[in-house]
C-alpha cells in the first residue's frame, strides 16, 4: 500500500487510509475462517488477541464503509454473517423510521455515518448500531432520559433488549477468533480498494492510522510466511492469475486444385 500524499506531512495518504478498512476486513475474514492460514500466521505470533485487536480497530474505524468479498465458508461463522447481512438493511430502515420523527436527536446519533452493509461488513455495521443503542458513556448523561424513551419506542418495533442480546451473540460468532474451516476452491480477489472512507476528523484519522499499522504488520508477515498464492488471494494480498487467451492459429490456405 503505497502513499503518494501524506496527511499533515506524515503517515499514509488519505486514499490509503480510506482503503484500509476493506483490506483489513478481508484479511480478518480469511484468517478467522481458514485453519491452514491461521496455523501459518500462528507460527509467527498471530495469537487470538491479535485477531481480536484487528476486529476492535476495524470497528473503531467502521463508520466509513468497507468493501469485502462475498464468500464465507465456516458453517457457524457463515451462518451468523448471513443472518446479520439479511437483518441489517430492513431493520436499519425500521429503526431510522421509528426515531426520525419521535426522537430526531437519537436518530442523528445512532446513524451518524452509519448505513447497512453487505456481506461480512454487515457484522461491523450491526455492531456499531448495537454499541450506539447501548451507549451509556458520561457524554450521553444529559440525554439519558430521551435515550431511554427512544429504546422504549424501538422495543415496540421489536428491537427489544433480548433481540439486541441475540444480535450481539451473532456478532461474537461472526467475528470468530477461534473459528476455522478447510479451504475450498480458489476465489477471485475482490477489489479491496473499493472502500472510500470519509476522513473528516483527527479522531477518525487516528483510528484509521491505528488500523493501518495493524494491517501493515500482519499483511507483511503473511506475505513473508505464506507461499500458497490461493491463500494470499483469500487474504486480499494477491490477485488470481488470469490465463492469457490463446489466439487461434490462422486457417491454412486451401490446397490448389490438381489438374
Amino acid at each position: 500500500m503505497s502513499s503518494e500524499t501524506e496527511i499533515d506531512g506524515e503517515g499514509p495518504s488519505r486514499q490509503v487510509l480510506a482503503e484500509v478498512p476493506g483490506r483489513a476486513l478481508r484479511f480478518l475474514s480469511a484468517a478467522g475462517k481458514n485453519r491452514q492460514i491461521r496455523a501459518l500466521l500462528r507460527e509467527r505470533g498471530y495469537a487470538d488477541e491479535d485477531h481480536r485487536e484487528g476486529w476492535e480497530l476495524l470497528h473503531r474505524a467502521s463508520g466509513f464503509g468497507t468493501g469485502e468479498p462475498d464468500e464465507v465458508e465456516d458453517a457457524e461463522v457463515g451462518k451468523a454473517i448471513a443472518e446479520l447481512d439479511a437483518w441489517d438493511e430492513p431493520h436499519f430502515r425500521l429503526i431510522r423510521a421509528a426515531l426520525q420523527r419521535r426522537h430526531p436527536a437519537q436518530e442523528r446519533f445512532v446513524f451518524d455515518n452509519l448505513s447497512a452493509q453487505a456481506g461480512p461488513a454487515a457484522v461491523v455495521s450491526v455492531k456499531t448500531l448495537l454499541d450506539r443503542l447501548d451507549e451509556k458513556s458520561p457524554a450521553r448523561k444529559a440525554t439519558r432520559k430521551d435515550d431511554h424513551a427512544a429504546l422504549q419506542t424501538l422495543a415496540k418495533r421489536g428491537i427489544t433488549r433480548e433481540e439486541r442480546s441475540r444480535l450481539r451473540q451473532l456478532v461474537d460468532t461472526a467475528t470468530g477468533a477461534g473459528a476455522a474451516a478447510e479451504e475450498g476452491d480458489e476465489e477471485e480477489a475482490g477489489d479491496a480498494g473499493s472502500a472510500r472512507a470519509l476522513v473528516d476528523s483527527q479522531e477518525h484519522v487516528e483510528a484509521l492510522r491505528a488500523l493501518h499499522a495493524w494491517y501493515r504488520e500482519w499483511a507483511e508477515t503473511a506475505r513473508a510466511v505464506i507461499k500458497r498464492r490461493d491463500f494470499l488471494v483469500r487474504l486480499g494480498l494477491a490477485h488470481r492469475k488470469v490465463k492469457a487467451k490463446v489466439k487461434p492459429s490462422p486457417a491454412a490456405p486451401p490446397a490448389p486444385d490438381v489438374f
